[in-house]
């Protein structure tokens, strides 16, 4: 009994063995089964060998896969090219993630490649590459994060021409068999019905392709071009009337040109293809044009500025604006604008002579950025972006009287109707010809009329503020001249400049004479040598002296007075008056009958006096001749001053007035006896008697001595008048009265009373702000009480200083120019953006924003949280909260759906699928399952046989397993049936807290989840996790 009851065990376990088999076995190919890329049924090959094959007959199709991180990192395909075809293909990935896109030749040369980063689309194409009649390889690669990417792939003819079989081919733009129009006259005609993709190709650098398209009514129409990354070509677009709509020149793949807020409907558009002449290139292009519908939209249902239109979308399209050329006018004008559909408003105008604008801009929904341009060269003037809604620009500052200006108001974000004023104010308030700012920087009234600038000459800046008043290209502290455009230097400071002046150097030589003479015409103490004066230098003179004597026989050619010299003793015989040296004169040889010129003739000298006898007036050879000599025959007398008969010599008072001549400074003068200061005219005649230049009678007056020249009156000022008789000391003409200096002819106020006269304090009234800065602030440099304002206390004051709060932010772009530590108010409550933890008000914190790549200073841009559970999509890796990560949930955004095995864009909860449906996912299951049942009928039928045997058949042996469990005597049989106790370590899964979690959240980290029925979640720190019917997990 207890052996039959063991054989009936046996043959349950092998039944049960393969009850097991068959599960897994299904579950291990309906995991395989899941994978449908490009709806093949199956994951697409890893290599070139086993790719998924495309179809090469649809011209646009979009197909569907799937990477995942360590598990499927690359899918390849294969397209049998049609010959005279090309391609360009697109993927576009999950946020997270970064695939790049190749493609090949079947050799497995590239042909292009796109690497781009995380979260952006990567764009291939055949474009200069024959792909016709070959077989192209495309391979998406895994390089960051894992999911499901969209595979757009265009297949375009490209003719035979001789551009390459990825390109249009030269003379086939389009599929046209031509090469496209080189001008707008004879655009090439593209009918956007039947054909919304083509491509073309510029066989040379600087080739021009145009192109004419019907846009129909109540459409707009979207441009794209792709082209090789080694190539720069650009798009314009063209209104019918051939006037410029838009225009691409980015340099990035793909240029994009669009209809914009221009309505096209119901008319030809034109599109101009071509190279950047910077960088010349060629090659093929493709172009993918789009119809979108403008029915209702504002942007196409414009009014701007009353102009019945859009405003210009550039500045040679400006829309002109009709502005009264008169002093305070102003004109309010209306318009529309958007980001994506109308981002920019171009308006002209032109400026009255004298005058300035400025213009204010209100918006609603829309930011704006508002800016003025000078029209002749696009200059900035200035420019706003307040981004409150309220922007002003002014040209207060740059001249724009009497030009033309341009007006652009831009859209950064939203759309929407905005109202601008523009304001003509006067710059010559009191209309001298002098602007305000002018006369305030050259010190004249601006709001005088007959106080103007001086101006020498007429450039239109004044002296004050022209380093160059005669504006003839020397610096005024340069120019001897300043306001004599002819004169610059004068060397010899006669008043007379250089280039008037004959004579530079004032030296009485003409500057051309002195050049002939080998002097410097500029050098005062540089003149030739012109003994004679006859003004020809003694460098060109052949008779020096002009004495009639050639220079060559002349003993003296520099004397004009001697030209020989008899007794040769250096003297010329004009001028010796003893030619021959034997000690009598010329005149007395002569007169005494002798030969001057003859040494040996000598007359008589009786008294040896060397004059002669017949010449002799001295006979007592006392010096003094015989008819004024009193004593002609006493040598040592020959005057008696006072005729008292006894000569002066031997007189003690000669002129008799009772001094004796030893004490008598006049001895010869009765009148005058002394001369206290030596000057040679006696006190009783002498005015100053000290001869200390003070006058004896004033030298009374201002009480010092008279006869005593060290003692002068006190005079500060040296101006000969004693301090005593001076009402103005110092001789600074302030009486003394008044000088808070008396002896300091430098200064004479003291505003302050420091000590320091106002002519040096740099702070007359000592309030701490120098004297030249409180006039540019406002303030009085005289009034203590008169300070200016400065509130960062950096030393500029606040009507100088552009940065009040010194936050390096000027005051015209601060919301709170007094406040150091804010700036900026985006969202107008009066918090400063740096204190304000939600600078938009959008109800996001900024720190929320910023994480989940919406703009903290837009409340209209606000991150989207589809399961509202204050996590944005961004970050939530479970958006709809259905407790299926975004990752593995085909319809992230709902709550109650996950997965889409049949593709059928209905989810697996709303609708099962089908037995169809899993046998279809599954066909090699479908065929394991009938293998299963076969063999389940085959253990049936064996168990069957063993019956025969004696042993039971298994639909018995459960029955007679109960009744031996009921039956007494059968204790053994019921031992043998019982399973034996799990061993340790095999316990039931739910039991152990550790292989256990309740949901997701309770997942260990560091695993990867993947795509398999049930999911599963691994990696190799936390291990392989399987999801449970409930939503639990548990570790295998």
């Amino acid at each position: 009994m207890n052996v039959t009851v063991k054989k009936l065990q046996s043959h349950s376990r092998q039944a049960s063995s393969a009850l097991i088999c068959s599960v897994l076995l299904i579950s291990m190919f309906s995991g395989a089964a899941l994978a449908n890329d490009a709806g093949s049924g199956s994951d697409a090959g890893n290599s070139m060998s086993n790719a998924t094959y495309l179809s090469s007959n649809n011209s646009s199709v979009i197909y569907y896969g799937n990477l995942t991180q360590g598990n499927d990192t690359d899918d390849y395909y294969a397209i049998n090219m049609s010959s005279g075809t090309g391609l360009a293909v697109t993927i576009n990935i999950p946020s997270s993630s970064d695939f790049d896109l190749i493609l090949r030749t079947s050799g497995g040369a590239q042909i292009d490649a796109s690497t781009n980063g995380t979260g952006q689309s990567d764009h291939v194409t055949s474009n200069g590459t024959n792909v016709g009649g070959t077989t192209v390889y495309i391979w998406v690669d895994q390089y960051i994060g894992s999911g499901q990417y969209s595979m757009q792939v265009w297949i375009f003819s490209v003719g035979n021409g001789s551009g390459g079989g990825g390109g249009g081919g030269v003379g086939n733009d389009a599929g046209s068999g031509q090469d496209a129009g080189g001008s707008l006259s004879n655009a090439l005609s593209v009918n956007i019905t039947n054909l919304t993709t083509f491509q073309g190709n510029l066989s040379t650098s600087n080739d021009d392709d145009w192109y004419s398209i019907y846009v129909p009514s109540g459409y707009g129409i979207y441009i794209e071009m792709y082209h090789n990354t080694n190539a720069d070509f650009d798009m314009w677009l063209y209104d019918s009337n051939g006037t410029q709509i838009d225009i691409a020149y980015t340099g990035s793949v793909p240029e994009t040109v669009g209809s914009n807020g221009t309505d096209v409907s119901s008319s030809n558009v034109y599109l101009e293809i071509k190279d950047w002449p910077q960088v010349p290139s060629y090659g093929s292009y493709n172009v993918t044009l789009s119809l979108f519908s403008i029915v209702g939209n504002p942007a196409y249902n414009q009014n701007d500025a009353g102009s019945g239109d859009d405003a210009g979308d550039d500045y040679l399209n400006a829309t002109n604006l009709s502005i009264p050329q008169l002093t305070n006018s102003s004109s309010t004008y209306s318009g529309w604008k958007s980001s994506s559909d109308d981002g920019d408003d171009y308006y002209i105008f032109s400026v009255p002579d004298e005058h300035g604008v400025e213009i204010n801009m209100t918006s609603t929904n829309v930011t704006g950025y508002l800016v003025i341009y000078w029209e002749s060269n696009l200059t900035l003037i200035d420019s706003s972006l307040n981004n409150n809604g309220a922007e002003y620009v002014t040209s207060d500052g740059p001249e724009v009287s009497g030009l033309n200006v341009i007006m652009r108001a831009m859209a950064l974000s939203g759309d929407g109707y905005y109202n601008f004023t523009v304001t003509i104010f006067s710059l010559d308030s009191d209309n001298d010809g002098w602007q305000d700012n002018t006369e305030i920087q050259c010190g004249t009234d601006p709001q005088d009329y007959n106080s103007t600038p001086s101006d020498f000459d007429s450039d239109g800046v004044c002296d004050t503020m022209d380093s160059d008043d005669d504006n003839d290209g020397t610096p005024d502290n340069e120019d001897d001249f300043p306001q004599d455009p002819s004169e610059t230097t004068d060397t010899d400071n006669d008043g007379l400049g250089n280039n008037a002046d004959y004579d530079d150097d004032g030296d009485g030589w003409n500057d051309t004479s002195e050049a002939d003479c080998n002097t410097d015409p500029l050098d005062y103490s540089s003149q030739p040598s012109d003994t004679d004066g006859d003004t020809i230098c003694n460098w060109l003179d052949g008779d020096d002296d002009d004495d009639g004597y050639l220079d060559g026989d002349d003993d003296f050619p520099l004397d004009s007075t001697e030209w020989i010299d008899t007794d040769n003793d250096g003297l010329g015989n004009n001028i010796d008056t003893n030619d021959d040296a034997d000690g009598f004169s010329d005149a007395d040889e002569i007169l005494c009958g002798s030969d001057p010129l003859s040494y040996s003739s000598v007359p008589p000298d009786s008294d040896s006096d060397g004059i002669c006898d017949v010449m002799d007036d001295d006979d007592d050879d006392d010096g003094y001749p015989d008819d004024i000599d009193h004593f002609p025959n006493n040598p040592q007398e020959w005057l008696d001053t006072d005729s008292d008969g006894q000569g002066d010599n031997s007189d003690f008072d000669d002129d008799n007035d009772g001094v004796i001549d030893e004490y008598d400074a006049f001895d010869t003068d009765p009148t005058e006896q002394y001369d206290f200061d030596g000057d040679g005219i006696g006190d009783n005649a002498d005015t100053d008697d000290d001869g200390d230049g003070w006058s004896d009678s004033d030298e009374s007056t201002c009480q010092s001595n008279h006869q005593d020249s060290a003692s002068l009156p006190d005079d500060f000022d040296s101006d000969y008048i004693c301090d005593i008789m001076d009402s103005d000391d110092d001789g600074d003409g302030y009486e003394d009265a008044e000088d808070s200096f008396q002896f300091d002819a430098s200064e004479w106020e003291d505003t302050d009373s420091d000590g320091i006269g106002n002519n040096q304090d740099y702070d007359d009234d000592g309030d701490g702000w120098t004297d030249i800065i409180e006039p540019n602030c406002g303030t009085d440099p005289l009034n203590a009480l008169s300070s200016p304002l400065d509130t960062d206390n950096d030393g500029s004051c606040d009507f100088l200083d552009p940065d009040n709060d010194n936050d390096s932010v000027m005051d015209v772009d601060d919301d709170f120019p007094e406040d150091p530590s804010e700036s900026k108010d985006t969202d107008g409550d009066g918090i400063g953006n740096n204190a304000d933890m939600d600078d938009d008000d959008d109800g996001w914190p900024d720190s929320s924003e910023a994480l989940c790549d919406t703009s903290p200073l837009s409340d209209q841009s606000v991150p989207e949280d589809t399961d509202l559970d204050g996590n944005c999509d961004l970050l939530d890796l479970d958006d709809d909260n259905d407790g299926v990560p975004d990752s593995g949930d085909v319809f992230p955004k709902d709550p109650n759906e996950w997965e889409d095995l049949n593709n059928d864009g209905l989810g697996d909860n709303g609708n099962p699928l089908s037995l169809v449906d899993r046998m279809k996912l599954s066909p090699g299951i479908s065929a394991l399952a009938v293998l299963a049942i076969l063999a389940l009928l085959g253990v049936l039928m064996y168990s069957t046989k063993f019956s025969g045997m004696g042993a039971l058949p298994i639909s018995n042996v459960f029955a007679k397993k109960q009744d031996s469990a009921e039956g007494p005597g059968h204790s053994n049989i019921q031992i043998e049936n019982s399973p034996p106790p799990v061993p340790p370590g095999l316990e039931e899964e739910s039991e152990n807290v550790q292989n256990y979690a309740e949901s997701w959240e309770d997942l260990p980290p560091g695993g990867q989840y993947t795509d398999t029925i049930p999911m599963r979640y691994e990696g190799e720190d936390c291990g392989i996790w399987e999801q449970r019917d409930d939503e639990s997990w548990v570790k295998k």
